[in-house]
């Protein structure tokens, strides 16, 4: 063999092995980013998708939760919601899933903050949801506290930010 041919061979086994270990071996913020995106897979629903696969879709979506977790809602044009551990929040997309003809859920711009210890992490991202026949959508913005539980990244509280146009316009006093 001769030695440009080996070294093709060599730099393209390094490029595989450093493909490999990101693959197999995903930084934290990776491994999150990938699972808050398959929670959104997991939370959509299809228009033609029966009601045994949406109730499938809801007992997995504790997969992603811890048995204590919080999450406070606060969309615009809905009540303000706060759901308290996983079985109340099973149930409420349940019950949602079963309200709607199709949904399809997206998680945006996630940027991952880890803390000192590597075993917590706050996610801020941008979710949008489009409802099957509604025209808009809906985009809020979310922060996702999550920790790593027996290697696994689980959500623990979930709280709506308060942006711009949920606060009071300035009006100055001196109009």
């Amino acid at each position: 063999m001769t030695k440009p041919v080996r070294l093709i061979l060599a730099a393209a086994l390094i490029g595989l092995a450093i493909w490999g270990w990101r693959v197999w071996f995903p930084s934290p913020q990776d491994a999150i980013r990938s699972r808050l995106l398959s929670l959104a897979r997991t939370v959509s629903v299809e228009p033609g998708e029966g009601t045994i696969p949406r109730g499938l879709k809801a007992q997995s979506l504790g997969d992603y939760f811890t048995a204590d977790v919080v999450i406070n809602l606060e969309v615009r044009g809905f009540d303000t919601r706060e759901l308290q551990g996983r079985d109340e929040l099973m149930q409420a997309v349940m019950g949602a899933m079963q309200h709607v003809r199709g949904l399809k859920v997206e998680f945006l711009d996630i940027n991952v903050t880890l803390d000192a210890d590597n075993q917590t992490a706050v996610a801020n991202l941008t979710g949008k949801a489009t409802v099957e026949g509604e025209g808009d959508f809906q985009v809020q913005e979310f922060n996702f506290k999550l920790k790593k539980v027996d290697r696994t990244w689980l959500i623990y509280r979930i709280d709506t930010v308060k942006t711009l146009s949920h606060t009071t316009a300035f009006r100055p006093s001196h109009v």
